[in-house]
């Protein structure tokens, strides 16, 4: 589970995962349930809202069944300047819920941002959270940024990972809203 390896340095099992498991995503989409937890959070516009993507990686794309919160906001000091800030306990309990559920295949996967106004912005503001969160660990080749917002009165969003030193845009499909 990442969150123990991320929180508690407890390496990962490789054994458990095949190839096809850590093989970098290329491509991410969205369940139905992870899409309506997002829109939630774009109908409640006025800050930076953000959390985490929990899902399972398979031959390039990464299934994202559940987008949770980040917490309470008034949990961090600054929720704007800290919107990649998880916290440890919210985190494993994400996670050890998921994993009851779901197994160990699905997991913490990334995290989502939404911007104050609920729309996307330039991609060149993305990439100052994708390279701050790279910095702290969070982002990798399989870790992944996720900035979701309207555009055109339509869910969109724009994904990223970030490996050996170098951003990647990712193929990212939000679905279509039932």
């Amino acid at each position: 589970m990442r969150a123990r390896q991320r929180f508690l340095g407890l390496l990962p099992d490789h054994r458990l995962r095949t190839d096809e498991e850590v093989m970098p995503p290329e491509h991410v989409q969205f369940a139905s349930e992870a899409r309506r937890q997002l829109l939630e959070q774009l109908y409640a516009p006025g800050r930076l809202r953000g959390g985490l993507l929990f899902g399972s990686l398979r031959d390039g794309v990464l299934d994202v069944l559940l987008a949770s919160p980040s917490g309470f906001p008034w949990w961090y000091a600054d929720a704007d300047a800290t919107v990649l800030t998880v916290d440890e306990r919210y985190a494993f309990g994400w996670s050890d819920c998921v994993a009851a559920v779901h197994g160990e295949q699905v997991d913490w996967q990334g995290n989502w941002i939404a911007y104050p106004n609920s729309s996307l912005p330039d991609i060149r503001e993305d990439l100052t959270w994708l390279h701050l969160g790279a910095s702290q660990g969070l982002f990798d080749g399989c870790h992944i940024l996720v900035v979701v917002g309207w555009d055109k009165g339509t869910l969109a969003g724009r994904a990223y990972s970030f490996d050996a030193g170098e951003s990647q845009a990712l193929e990212c499909n939000l679905g279509k809203m039932s």
